[in-house]
C-alpha cells in the first residue's frame, strides 16, 4: 500500500468515525430509554476518540514521521460493564429505563449497521496494510466496532426484554 492509498483510506475511515458519531449524538438526543442514551454517547465519545487517533496517524503520515505513531489499546465498551453501572445508579428509577419510545429499536438497528460497515471496512483495510503499525491500527479499529456491534446488540436486547436483565424473567 503506498503513501497515497494509505491517505485516501484515513480519509474514509475519519468521514466513517464522524457519520457514526453524528448518528450516535443525535440518536442519544432522540432515544427515549435511558440506557440507550447512556450507551450512544459512550459510543459518541468512542468515535471522537476514533477520529483523534485517525487524525494523529494522518498528520504522522503526511509528515513522513508514521514510525513516530504509537497504537494506544483503548477500553472496550462492555454492556455489562455499562448496565451494571447505570442500575446502581438508577434503581430508584427503573421505570425510566424500561420505557422504550417508537425510534429506539430504529435508532439502535441504524447504528449497527453504522458498525458493522466500519468493522467491515477496517478488516479491509488491515489486510491491504503493508505497514505493521498501520495493520495493528485497523486491526485494533476493526476489533473495536465488534465491541460496539456487541454492545448495541445487547441494548436491542433489553429494549426488547427488559426485564431479562432486571433477573425478573424468573432464571
Amino acid at each position: 500500500m503506498d503513501k497515497q492509498e494509505l491517505e485516501s483510506i484515513l480519509k474514509k475511515s475519519l468521514a466513517l468515525e464522524e457519520k457514526g458519531y453524528k448518528w450516535y449524538t443525535e440518536g442519544s438526543a432522540r432515544i427515549k430509554n435511558s440506557l440507550g442514551r447512556r450507551m450512544l454517547k459512550r459510543l459518541a465519545e468512542d468515535e471522537l476518540n476514533h477520529i483523534r487517533r485517525i487524525k494523529a496517524i494522518y498528520e504522522s503520515l503526511t509528515n513522513n514521521k508514521l514510525d513516530d505513531i504509537k497504537i494506544e489499546k483503548p477500553e472496550m465498551a462492555v454492556f455489562d460493564d455499562l448496565f451494571k453501572r447505570m442500575k446502581d445508579q438508577l434503581e430508584e428509577a427503573l421505570e425510566e429505563m424500561t420505557e422504550v419510545g417508537v425510534d429506539d429499536e430504529e435508532i439502535i438497528n441504524v447504528a449497527l449497521e453504522l458498525e458493522a460497515n466500519s468493522r467491515f471496512y477496517y478488516e479491509e483495510a488491515a489486510q491491504k496494510a503493508s505497514d505493521d503499525m498501520v495493520k495493528q491500527f485497523y486491526d485494533l479499529l476493526a476489533k473495536e466496532e465488534k465491541s460496539h456491534q456487541e454492545l448495541l446488540q445487547r441494548t436491542n436486547e433489553y429494549l426488547a426484554n427488559p426485564s431479562l436483565f432486571f433477573g425478573m424473567d424468573g432464571r
